[in-house]
């Protein structure tokens, strides 16, 4: 048996979302060419390295406290 990390966070990608990562790649991954996606509640988000901001990525689906 090998040593089990305690998982820190799961993130879920649509296809459309993955879709739009391999779409604007160079324009949000950093100089090493590594793309970061920040977690949050409310969905997904691609740092801008530009103005600073982020943009949305996506919610792959909504929370389960939240459907309807």
């Amino acid at each position: 048996m090998g040593i089990r990390e305690p998982k820190l966070a799961t993130a879920e990608f649509s296809r459309d979302m993955v879709e739009t990562m391999l779409t604007y790649f160079d324009a949000y991954a950093d100089d090493d060419g590594v793309l970061k996606v920040e977690v949050t509640s409310w969905g997904l988000w691609l740092p801008n390295k530009i103005t600073g901001g982020r943009q949305f990525l996506g919610l792959a689906k909504l929370p389960d406290g939240v459907r309807q």
